[in-house]
Parts: C-alpha cells; sequence; structure tokens
C-alpha cells in the first residue's frame, strides 16, 4: 500500500514558503485479480487522450456530470479542445477496453452488476473495509491488460458516497490522468537525439538544466536579463525560463507579479506580445518537487494579427533565492490539434532541475 500526499503552501510568521503535505487519499496499488485471456500484453493502442468508462449505465449516468467535469476540460488554443474524451460501455464488454490507453472502472460494494461484482473480486477484505469506512476509494494499476496502459478503479459504499469523494479530489484524479499523458509524451520527444550537451551548458553557465529535445535550437540566451529562449518550428512553439534573484519566496504566489514580469518580458524578447487578459486561468502544480503556480491561457500580437496557446510555471528554489518562470507558448493556426504540441512543452519545461536537484535525485 502507498499513500499519495499533496503539497499545499502556507507561510509562517518569517514569510517563507513552505510546503505542508497532506495525506488527502490512499492511492493503492493492488493484484489486479481479472483473467483477460492473454498471456502476452500488446502495446496500448487508440487516442491517448480517451478515457474508457466501465461501469453499471444507471451509474454511470449519475456520476457523468462530475466525471466530465474532472476530465472533459476545456484547454483554450485559442478555441476549446478538451483534455481527455470519455466513452462508455458496460461491465459486459470491458474486454473491449483491455488494449485502450485510459480505463476507469466504477462500482459499488455489495452490487449485483458486472462491473461491481469484477471490482469485488480485485479488493481483499482490508481494501473493502477501507472503502466501507471511506477512507479510500480509488485504486490505480500501471500496465494492465497493455504495455502503457493506465487503469482507474473508483470504489465506494454509495453513490452518493463516490460523488462526495470525485467533488472532493477532482483536481487531483485529472492530475493522475494528465500526469500520465505527460509521461507518455516525455518518452516520445526523448526517444530520438537529445542535445545533453545543450543541457550541460545551462547548468554550467547558470546553475539549472533542461532537457532539450533534438529539433529545438537555442534561440535567445541574454545573461544580463536572467532569460534563456529555445523555439522549434512546423508548428512554432517555444519554451523560455526567466528567473530573479531574490530573497523573498513569496513573490511566486503574487499572480500581479507574474502579470509584470510576463508583459515585461512580452515587450522586451517578444515583439510587444502579451496575455489575453480575459480567457485565463491558475492552479497549483509541483516543478521538481516544489509547489508551483501554474497559469494557463492565450497570447496574442495584435500588430502581427498572431496568437496562441501559453502555460507558464512559477516557483521558487530556496537553495538559490531566485524566482523562476518557465513558459510555454505555441502559434499553429494551421494545426487542428494544437494541445498535443503544449503537452509537449509541458513535458520539457517538467525536466528543469537545479544542480542541487540532480545531487538529491542520486542520493
Amino acid at each position: 500500500m502507498s499513500s499519495i500526499i499533496a503539497q499545499n503552501v502556507i507561510l509562517n510568521p518569517q514569510g517563507k514558503v513552505k510546503l505542508m503535505k497532506k495525506n488527502i487519499l490512499f492511492l493503492l496499488f493492488f493484484i489486479f485479480a481479472l483473467n483477460m485471456g492473454c498471456s502476452t500484453k500488446r502495446a496500448a493502442k487508440g487516442k491517448e487522450n480517451r478515457i474508457i468508462v466501465v461501469a453499471d449505465s444507471l451509474l454511470y449516468i449519475e456520476l457523468k456530470p462530475q466525471l466530465t467535469s474532472i476530465f472533459e476540460r476545456e484547454v483554450r488554443t485559442p478555441w476549446a479542445e478538451k483534455s481527455f474524451e470519455l466513452e462508455f460501455i458496460p461491465g459486459r464488454k470491458l474486454s473491449h477496453a483491455s488494449i485502450q490507453h485510459n480505463v476507469i472502472m466504477i462500482g459499488l460494494l455489495d452490487k449485483p452488476d458486472v462491473t461491481s461484482k469484477q471490482i469485488a473480486q480485485m479488493l481483499n477484505p482490508e481494501l473493502v473495509e477501507k472503502v466501507r469506512r471511506n477512507e479510500t476509494y480509488v485504486f490505480r494499476k500501471e500496465n494492465p491488460w497493455a504495455k502503457g496502459q493506465l487503469l482507474l478503479v473508483l470504489a465506494g459504499e454509495s453513490a452518493e458516497q463516490l460523488q462526495g469523494n470525485l467533488k472532493k479530489n477532482a483536481d487531483y484524479l485529472f492530475s493522475i490522468m494528465h500526469d500520465k499523458i505527460i509521461e507518455k509524451t516525455s518518452k516520445t520527444i526523448y526517444s530520438r537525439y537529445e542535445q545533453t550537451e545543450l543541457a550541460d551548458s545551462l547548468m554550467q553557465k547558470y546553475g539549472f538544466r533542461l532537457r532539450i529535445p533534438h529539433d529545438y535550437h537555442f534561440f535567445q540566451d541574454i545573461p544580463q536579463n536572467n532569460f534563456v529562449h529555445f523555439r522549434r518550428i512546423n508548428p512554432e512553439r517555444w519554451i523560455y525560463v526567466h528567473w530573479v534573484e531574490t530573497d523573498d519566496p513569496t513573490v511566486v504566489l503574487d499572480k500581479a507579479w507574474f502579470f509584470k514580469k510576463r508583459a515585461e518580458i512580452g515587450r522586451l524578447h517578444y515583439e510587444n506580445d502579451v496575455i489575453v487578459d480575459t480567457l485565463y486561468q491558475f492552479s497549483e502544480t509541483e516543478i521538481a518537487g516544489r509547489w508551483a503556480l501554474q497559469f494557463q491561457g492565450l497570447w496574442e500580437n495584435t500588430k502581427k494579427v498572431a496568437g496562441g496557446a501559453m502555460k507558464a510555471f512559477i516557483f521558487y528554489d530556496e537553495n538559490t533565492h531566485r524566482a523562476y518562470i518557465i513558459d510555454i507558448a505555441i502559434y499553429a493556426p494551421s494545426r487542428k490539434n494544437k494541445l498535443v504540441y503544449l503537452n509537449q512543452l509541458e513535458a520539457i519545461a517538467r525536466t528543469f532541475r537545479t544542480r542541487e536537484d540532480l545531487l538529491a535525485e542520486q542520493k
């Protein structure tokens, strides 16, 4: 059994940012008991952002609004794209999900429907009691029937109990699926030649590194502005890192500070690109184990009549006393599915490491 730890930012009286670990739910790795009749696992196929939901039809109808709200989140690119697409199948057709990338099974204890019975076979008595006491309700299994597949099992004593857990942990459940997409994307973009010399040069010169895929080039390096910038074309996409030396870790909590810095960077380095100030949202995430403020929105350049999707990660490194902004953006007006390119950039951003990070990972 293993538990997932969430990290929340709190401030102590001295204004220092701390990470407070809070055990919000158990994510249990369990023995998968179903025999799908296949001894050799194939690679998962289909759309990587499709989630197959296996459940009793009446239970699915009851939970569908919440499941849709959690997983089919819209990302403006600038038009709305769904992060994931849900597809329902009844429990008797579970075998149809055996080759899909993402599967969610949902069942209730002591219910006679096919999926609930299948889930009952997976859980030992101890886990069943934890579900009854509402101590846990989500279980995870990697590669149950296919390589690269992720299975989540949601179990509850009642639909009302499940609805409550879905509501309380919506962001966390979404992050499980999103992190899996980023993990797969990372494997793809680094499957070929990787520019390790360029990454090492960042470490030697600035004390941090990013893993740079083979098809990105170093576009700008401006030491006096603490600014480095990488690009790729076809379609055009870019990532930059900017940092500010400061003893005040709370600046990364200040959304106004981010907007001011982003406007300054747009003016100095992006020919007056600006953030579209009506379509954006903030959330919390982690970068290399650090709490980070995540911005998601759109950029535009009215003079060039251009724009597109962007994300930014704002965080503080206590060892170097730096506030970092990692900004990613795309310009792909002729491409229908732009979210895939934004995910590629996020995969690069999440390879950020300082020298201390690398030393800690080696221990």
